[in-house]
């Protein structure tokens, strides 16, 4: 019944965390906006709902500017910290429904990773092959977000590993989305523990443990300009 279902659902929401919640919330009205704002060119323009959310990201940007000047001086490290990208320690029940939204979210995109495989060939070719280019897209983008959402409501800003780890899995394992999405999902995580491994090690060296974020920066930085040196390279040669 509805008021079996309603303490159980605030019991679940009791055990988040108060800014792992507030993050999530915060997302997702972003994603709400992004869709609203981009509904009814999408089918036209793909990348709307992209160009709305970099607007959206400015918008963001100068909040979070905001709150940061408004802040007392001995929580502004934190805010700080947060923003770098670090893996804290969180509540046991906020680890669970995390991990069931991030096993909700990229079991989405893998059932419609035949489809994806479909939508590289364009949305005119991918519709006469009985593709519903609209709602395919509309799902993968609420996944993904909600993916995005629920990782940066735990993380912070930990940057490159959704722009390094798939490239590299594309590279070694080819373009079949069936096969990237569930291994982009392990690869992420594997590069992201790496790389927290790196910053707990860096310990000793600088006496404070950098946020991770910073790692996977510098880890990623030199590899997304070596694949983007790459892919020039090879455009030339063809």
């Amino acid at each position: 019944t509805v008021g079996e279902v309603a303490p159980g659902l605030g019991g679940a929401m009791a055990r988040l965390s108060a800014p792992a919640l507030f993050s999530f919330l915060g997302a997702g009205a972003a994603i709400l906006f992004v869709l609203s704002a981009s509904r009814g060119s999408a089918s036209r323009a793909p990348y709307a709902a992209l160009l709305t959310g970099v607007v959206f990201n400015a918008f963001a940007s100068a909040a979070i500017t905001l709150v940061k000047t408004l802040s007392a001086p001995d929580r502004l490290g934190e805010i700080l910290y947060w923003l770098a990208g670090a893996l804290g320690y969180e509540r046991g029940g906020t680890l669970v429904l995390s991990a069931l939204l991030q096993a909700g979210a990229i079991g989405v995109m893998w059932v419609h990773s035949a489809r994806l495989n479909l939508l590289s060939l364009g949305d005119d070719d991918a519709a006469s092959l009985g593709v519903p280019v609209a709602a395919t897209r509309r799902w993968l983008l609420l996944a993904a977000s909600a993916s995005v959402a629920g990782a940066v409501a735990l993380t912070g800003l930990i940057g490159f590993v959704g722009l390094i780890v798939p490239h590299l899995l594309r590279l070694a394992f080819g373009p079949d989305q069936r096969l990237l999405v569930p291994l982009s999902a392990l690869g992420g995580a594997a590069f992201l523990v790496l790389s927290d491994l790196l910053a707990r090690l860096a310990f000793p060296l600088f006496g404070a443990e950098p946020p991770v974020g910073v790692v996977t920066a510098l880890l990623g930085g030199p590899l997304f300009l070596a694949l983007l040196r790459r892919r020039v390279r090879l455009g030339t040669s063809h």
